[in-house]
């Protein structure tokens, strides 16, 4: 590599860098301020709120990192442009060719990572975060407090009058309603206890009743030992279960319209890289730009044809589409620049 392509990168990780810790910091925030609002299900320490967040990673690097790489591309080669500095590079040998063949590069390298984060690490981050919350869910459970409404156990919504030690109760009520056979059930129990059994918990009731309510017939049953067993819906993840869960956009119209999303967003960086140098190459004496405007609109069409295609032909579309926007920068770049330089 010579000492002009590493001038050039250089510009253009420094406008990457500054750009992508700007948006990841807005992301951040908004982000911590999404997981906050668990708060008002269960107890939420720091640690947990950060372990959280690092599940929420691979998600957010996805926003960011393909839009990043495009306006970061765009502003820097626009910068070398608008200070005269494009002009002594092609002067140096570094034609609008060679700068194209330079980040082709770095854009393939970067759509590959973003190929990988999307098809491996969120499907594999989102089961992390969704065992971790009904893991915190099931300790919520645990720690059921007396005199308080609006408390579960399950699907169970429970009451407890009394604390008798740690998990132990006294005059307890659970209700719950089956919204298929229209059916209430209430349980009374005169105490009850809670036990952690490896992965689950177990509310066990002495000496009550269990009254089911349907079609105003009400039906009670006595008991002198009850248990109700919780488990939280946990999986563990394999590298077979991934193939597995995107082979399922064959037949599931929802997980295609995912799999499309993901591939197309994360060859952004590659299909776009072209639009950047044409939008960025330009000569101010000769022309008046809209740089900012022609950022924008690739950015909103690329993603609204994303969309789009994801929607109504995820399967067929989506290779189809990378294709065609990939070459329609093809023909702006070499009409717009490579026709003048």
């Amino acid at each position: 590599m010579t000492r002009v392509s590493r001038y050039v990168l250089s510009v253009f990780f420094q406008s990457f860098l500054s750009l992508f810790l700007t948006l990841f910091f807005l992301v951040t925030v908004i982000t911590f301020i999404r997981i906050s609002k668990l708060t008002s299900l269960f107890s939420v320490s720091f640690t947990d709120l950060f372990e959280m967040y690092l599940y929420l990673l691979p998600e957010i690097t996805t926003y960011i990192l393909p839009v990043t790489f495009f306006i970061a591309l765009t502003m820097a080669i626009f910068r070398m442009s608008r200070d005269n500095e494009s002009i002594v590079l092609f002067a140096m040998s570094l034609s609008p060719k060679k700068l194209s063949r330079l980040f082709f590069y770095l854009s393939l390298f970067t759509s590959i990572l973003l190929l990988i984060n999307a098809i491996f690490f969120i499907p594999i981050s989102k089961q992390l975060g969704q065992n971790f919350l009904e893991h915190k869910k099931m300790e919520a459970n645990i720690n059921i407090k007396s005199s308080e409404f609006g408390q579960k156990f399950s699907s169970w919504n429970i009451f407890v009058d009394k604390l008798n030690g740690e998990n132990y109760y006294k005059d307890i009520v659970l209700y719950e309603k089956d919204n298929e056979s229209g059916v209430d059930t209430f349980i009374i129990s005169s105490s009850a206890s809670v036990e952690k059994n490896s992965s689950r918990l177990e509310l066990n009731l002495q000496h009550g009743s269990v009254y089911n309510l349907s079609n105003e017939k009400l039906r009670q049953i006595d008991y002198e030992k009850l248990q109700i067993t919780y488990s939280p819906d946990t999986k563990d993840i394999k590298s077979d279960d991934i193939l597995a869960y995107w082979s399922q956009a064959l037949h599931d119209k929802s997980r295609a319209k995912k799999l499309s999303f993901a591939i197309m967003v994360a060859f952004f960086p590659l299909v776009s890289y072209l639009f950047a140098l044409s939008f960025g190459i330009v000569n101010l004496r000769h022309q008046s730009p809209n740089v900012y405007l022609n950022m924008f609109l690739i950015i909103i069409i690329f993603y609204l044809i994303s969309y789009q295609v994801a929607l109504k032909i995820p399967l067929m579309g989506t290779g189809i589409s990378l294709i065609i926007f990939y070459l329609i920068s093809t023909l702006v770049f070499h009409k717009k620049i490579l026709a003048r330089y």
